[in-house]
This record gives C-alpha cells, structure tokens and sequence, in this order.
C-alpha cells in the first residue's frame, strides 16, 4: 500500500484509536474452518493461500437448500496484532464504499470493527482478521454470524 492511501485510511478509519490495541496478550497459531462453525450454514468451499506473511483462508458458505443466501468469509492470520491492524485497513481500503463506519455497539465482535449496515463486516481480534459479506442475491444480516465466529475466537485464545 502506498504511503499516502495508507495515511489516508488511517485518518479516514480513525486508526489512532484502535492500532496495535487487543483485548488480551494471546495469538491465535493456526485457523482453519471445519464446516460446523456456522448453525444451518454448509461450508461449501474453501482455499488457503499464502500472502506475504499472512496467511489468508478464503470460504463460501450456503444457508439450506436455498442458492440465494450465501456468504463469503475471509480470514487472515497475521504474525501480530499490529499486522492484523494493517491487514485490516488494507482490506477496507479495497472496498468500494464511503459508507464503511466504525462499530461500536455493545454487542460489536472483536477488538475493532467496521461495517456496512449489516450486509458486511470487517473486524479484527488479536491476530485475525475475518470479512464477512453477502455473496448472493439475498441480503443476509451479518451481525449475528460475526458474533458467533468471534466468540468462538475468544474461546481458542483462552484455550491456545
């Protein structure tokens, strides 16, 4: 990312707030989805790859039967939370909106958040990175499912 788009995001997603900043000390070593994740979801694809030093595991996923609801979910698992954080402003830096704001709800997961309605979301938690977005004709809410993925986040850290 080139040094002026990077100030720009910082400025533009108030970065100074929330860079380098986690709930807690722990890391997660390694990510990986299963398919069980999600309830009434099925895991219907999914890729690992290697970029740079993060390394990314890209999944679709399906709801029932029906070939309308379905969800793209990114994960990104960076050395540091500090890495996490600059894989995240470079991931809302690739997407194409204005209306990208900050979550801070009670019930927001991760340490940082960011989201467009409810039909995507970025957030970050010690050294993962996980977007959220709709990958189908109908709109899903993706609050819930980000929740659920963070909780179940929070419990490997405490148990990793």
């Amino acid at each position: 990312m080139h040094a002026a788009q990077k100030e720009f995001l910082e400025e533009r997603f108030a970065a100074k707030q929330w860079h380098g900043h986690t709930s807690g000390r722990r890391l997660v070593k390694e990510f990986l989805f299963e398919g069980s994740e999600l309830k009434g979801w099925k895991l219907l694809k999914v890729k690992d790859s290697e970029e740079g030093a993060t390394k990314v595991i890209r999944s679709m996923w399906g709801r029932g039967d029906n070939a309308d609801e379905l969800l793209s979910i990114d994960v990104f698992v960076s050395a540091s939370v500090k890495a996490a954080h600059e894989t995240l402003l470079e991931a809302l830096g690739n997407m194409q909106s204005g209306a990208i704001e900050r979550k801070t709800e009670k019930n927001t997961p991760g340490d940082v958040a960011f989201g467009l309605a409810n039909t995507m979301i970025a957030f970050a938690r010690a050294n993962l990175v996980v977007v959220i977005r709709n990958a189908g004709p109908k709109i899903v809410p993706v609050g819930t499912i980000a929740r659920e993925l963070d909780t179940q986040i929070q419990r490997r850290l405490g148990s990793e």
